[in-house]
């Protein structure tokens, strides 16, 4: 099971939660549950939390990989079942399996993250998940979580209306408890809260009011107060001050934290890897020779002056160039199940090498997918994301292929292996686990 700390200040939804999935003999949970709320405030944490310390049997599904409905299908019925692999072409399938292999007495739940993409798939879907209890005869509760409220979700045209749960913004005080908590470590409650404090004190510099700073900028935030916290807490660790001593504290990581913030939507460094980034950088300007074409051609140097989601993306951008598309099951969707080496297969491979014929053309979603899949940990897709892909393009790592087709841009790769194992070793992320062929 994963964390099962009880999160803070959702005790209202928590127990909505509770009360509609208790289910159990002759009472039926809701065919679908609506939570939605802004970004940062607890919705995925919250409803993860209640399935698993109730155990009630569910699967999750991100939708930013709704690109391959197979694909989904796939891993919803692996997880619901618990088999190794189960292959499920459409929709039909997917009802028939599910009504034959449940138990009708059990209470399933099937979660979509973001759920606000199911705008953009196809309606039939809409209706099946809509009215999945209806269609499989199941005890089973679909459960949408997303940024957007009810009304600007879907049309209605005939769908059952969900229950809804609101998660509101937290509340200044809220918002600092939850990153007092967040903080490792046996210091003070009160030592951990001056520390807080003074991070919200800067932050507002980036931030027009306390509303932004809590919509925009929590995961930023409780970002930042991490990177910084064993610096703050180093003085007193070797004696130099105490835990009191919040003048002498704070002016030690007053220069960092302030040059950290003010690249703090573009997630670049830690402030330690970006003096050494940036001495690294100093160095190798020194070497180099002319002004033109220098950041494209050097990868070191390049890998110095992307910020951190936009090397996250330019890999991403490289397998989604070089691996197939049907291989992504077995690299980042994580119920994929066993994959059987056939000799079709083994012959397919050697068949297919793809740096000998170069990168292929990708849509944007099977990018993001990738990207939501690779990174550590959880990122909102944020206008920040985009603008990041539109900077590569502009540097021509990645270029735009059929720019005319507005509801499905397409891209491909341009860079090296060479270069993107650069990159890659300076995130310490192991390109090699995710190629498809060497």
């Amino acid at each position: 099971m994963g964390d099962v700390t009880r999160p803070l200040s959702r005790d209202e939804q928590i127990e909505k939660l509770r009360l509609v999935l208790a289910g159990g003999p002759g009472i039926s949970v809701p065919e679908t549950i609506f939570l939605h709320g802004l970004g940062a405030t607890g919705k995925t944490r919250v409803i993860k939390w209640v399935l698993e310390t109730e155990q009630i049997q569910h699967a999750v599904f991100h939708c930013v990989e709704m690109y391959n409905v197979r694909l989904m299908l796939e891993s919803l019925v692996v997880q619901l079942t618990g088999e190794e692999s189960r292959k499920c072409e459409n929709i039909s399938e997917f009802i028939s399996f599910l009504g034959q292999e449940l138990n009708p007495k059990q209470v399933y739940v099937i979660l979509f993250e973001e759920s606000e993409r199911f705008r953009d798939a196809d309606s039939h879907l809409k209706h099946v998940f809509c009215r999945l209890q209806e269609l499989t005869g199941l005890n089973i509760c679909c459960i949408f979580e997303s940024r957007i409220d009810w009304t600007r979700f879907l049309p209605n045209r005939g769908l059952p209306y969900p229950y809804i749960i609101h998660f509101p913004q937290y509340k200044k005080g809220e918002m600092t408890e939850l990153l007092i908590s967040q903080l490792p470590g046996e210091k003070s409650w009160e030592f951990k809260r001056d520390f807080i404090s003074l991070v919200q004190s800067i932050f507002f510099m980036v931030a027009r009011s306390f509303t932004e700073l809590s919509f925009r900028s929590f995961t930023e935030l409780s970002h930042i107060a991490g990177l910084h916290y064993s610096e703050y807490c180093r003085p007193v660790d070797s004696g130099e001050c105490k835990e009191t001593d919040t003048k002498k504290l704070w002016f030690n990581i007053d220069k960092d934290l302030k040059k950290c913030l003010s690249v703090v939507h573009l997630r670049e460094v830690s402030s330690q890897q970006l003096r050494e980034l940036q001495k690294q950088k100093e160095e190798q300007e020194e070497q180099d020779t002319g002004v033109g074409g220098v950041i494209a051609l050097n990868p070191t140097r390049l890998s110095v002056e992307l910020p951190f989601y936009s090397k996250f993306l330019l890999i991403s951008a490289y397998l989604a160039s070089y691996n197939p598309a049907k291989t992504d099951k077995r690299f980042f969707v994580k119920h994929h199940g066993k994959q059987r080496k056939t000799s079709q297969s083994i012959k397919a491979k050697e068949k297919f090498n793809s740096q000998l014929t170069g990168p292929k053309q990708f849509p944007l979603e099977r990018m993001l997918a990738i990207f939501y899949n690779v990174i550590e940990e959880r990122v909102n897709p944020t206008a920040n994301i985009y603008t990041q892909i539109s900077s590569l393009v502009r540097l021509q790592l990645i270029t735009a292929v059929g720019t005319d087709q507005m509801d499905q841009p397409k891209y491909k790769c341009n860079v090296t292996l060479e270069f993107i194992r650069t990159i890659s070793k300076s995130l310490q992320f192991e390109i090699q686990k995710y190629l498809y062929s060497q």
